[in-house]
Order: structure tokens, then sequence, then C-alpha cells
């Protein structure tokens, strides 16, 4: 038996009505995925770039005291605040400078011991929070790519002006839209 004329345009009509609709969502989807992993991830800034001073006022001595106790202090934090991390090797690096200027050896060896697994690991974070990021977003985990997101604003919030933080807060709100959407 064969079909009517009228039957099979129909399904003729709704195979290809499906068709459109199919590649109009797919085109949506690929479009707005697009946009927001469009940023090339080799564009990032580096955190540590800026060498970090003695302050002026006060004895060199005892403001690399303080800097290296405040130093330890963030570092510790730095589990459960990623700013702390970043503060911390800044801090480190303050601390080094005041010793160098005291000349304080002992110091500046004792706050090279410390920054530099604390560097590595703030450095070793970052990266890969940019890598769970980027395979976030490719995968439209959402919820993931959001948590990632805050973490590297954390780890940036330092940083003046670059495109790629520019970016990870522009992206921060279509994310945790979507986020909040999907189950």
């Amino acid at each position: 038996m064969t079909a009517s004329p009228k039957v099979w345009r129909r399904g003729l009509a709704a195979l290809l009505a499906a068709s459109v609709l199919a590649g109009i969502v797919l085109w949506f989807n690929g479009r707005t995925t697009q946009s927001e992993g469009n940023q090339r991830f080799e564009d990032y800034p580096e955190l540590f770039v800026e060498a970090m001073s003695c302050p002026q006022r006060g004895h060199a001595l005892a403001n690399g005291h303080q800097a290296e106790e405040l130093a330890r202090v963030r570092a510790d934090r730095y589990a459960y605040d990623a700013r702390d991390g970043v503060r911390a090797v800044q801090l480190y690096q303050q601390a080094e400078a005041c010793y160098r200027a005291a000349g304080a050896d002992d110091g500046v060896s004792r706050v090279r011991l410390a920054i530099g697994p604390l560097t590595a690991r703030v450095t070793t974070d970052y990266a890969a929070a940019r890598l769970n990021l980027e395979n976030a977003l490719e995968q439209e985990r959402w919820s993931a790519a959001l948590s990632e997101i805050q973490r590297l604003v954390l780890l940036t919030q330092h940083l003046r002006r670059h495109e790629y933080v520019e970016w990870l807060e522009k992206i921060i709100g279509r994310v945790a839209a979507r986020a909040s959407t999907v189950p």
C-alpha cells in the first residue's frame, strides 16, 4: 500500500520544519557558546609581574618583619580565599625588598624559601582554573564554569584593566544565568 500524496506531503513538511527548527536551535546554542569561549586562553595576564618595593616610611628591617608576618597569615588563609594567596606572595616580595634594603641576608633567604613554593602553588592553581574553565565552557557545564570564573576573578582581582579579566567579568552573568536554569 502506498500512502496518499496528502499524507506524504504532510510528513515531508513536518520533517522539513523539524530540521529547520533543529538547525536554528543548534545555531543559537553554538553562537552563544562560541561567544563565551571565543577568548584566546593564551591571552591571560601573569599574576606576579610587578616587583614589590619596600615602603619608604619606617625602618626597612621592621617593615620586612611586618610584611613577612602578614604574608604568613595570608598564606595560611589561601585555602579559603584565593585573594589571600596572591596577596601573600606580594607581601613576601615586599618583605624581601625590605630585608635587602636593610642588609638582612638571613631575612632574604628565609623569605625566598617561603615564597618559592607559595608562588608555584598559586600559579599552578591559576593555570588549573583557566583549564577547568575552558573545559567547562566547551562541555557546557555551567555550574563548574561559574565556579572557575569566580575563582579566576578572585585570583586576578589585583590586576588593573586586562582584557582577560574584563572578559571574565563580562561572561559571569551569562554563565550564572545558564547555571541557574540547568537542573
